[in-house]
């Protein structure tokens, strides 16, 4: 209890550590609407697999802030892992809908460029930023290249 009141983990940190948080909630919650939308069933579950890890990747970066003195609201945790029961979406796909995935990557990726450029990130946070950061990218890739397959084949 000592070492935890003579370190105190900058606010600079924590801030970014939550806007990394906040980006990954808003990437889940969109992927989210965008699995209901797309008709194709292997798509579906790509982007519902990602959605998924997202939502992972955020219930561990709560914890990584918690631990590290951050204070969430309890708002903040049941919105993490909510799930969206609504059906009255339409089920019809459409571009657009893969243009805001491709937008929602850019955003969620630029904020996880913004955390690991902080000069006094701690290194185990550093790690852990990092591996997220790839496994998302390797979720895109998939996406996109399942989706290229779909366009080639005309399904």
């Amino acid at each position: 209890m000592i070492a935890a009141i003579a370190h105190k983990t900058p606010g600079i940190i924590l801030d970014k550590l939550n806007r990394l948080l906040n980006a990954l909630q808003e990437v889940k919650n969109h992927y989210e609407q965008v699995a209901k939308r797309v008709q194709n069933q292997q798509l579906k579950l790509s982007i519902l697999g990602l959605a998924q890890e997202s939502k992972q990747y955020a219930n561990e970066l709560i914890a990584h802030i918690e631990t590290l003195g951050g204070i969430l609201h309890d708002r903040v945790k049941t919105d993490c892992n909510r799930v969206d029961q609504s059906t009255d979406s339409q089920e019809v796909e459409s571009a657009e809908d893969l243009v805001q995935l491709k937008i929602g990557e850019q955003q969620v990726m630029k904020t996880y460029r913004d955390v690991l450029n902080e000069p006094f990130l701690y290194d185990t946070i550093r790690q852990m930023i990092r591996y997220q950061q790839n496994g998302l990218l390797h979720c895109f890739s998939q996406i996109r290249m399942l989706y290229a397959t779909l366009l080639k084949s005309g399904i």
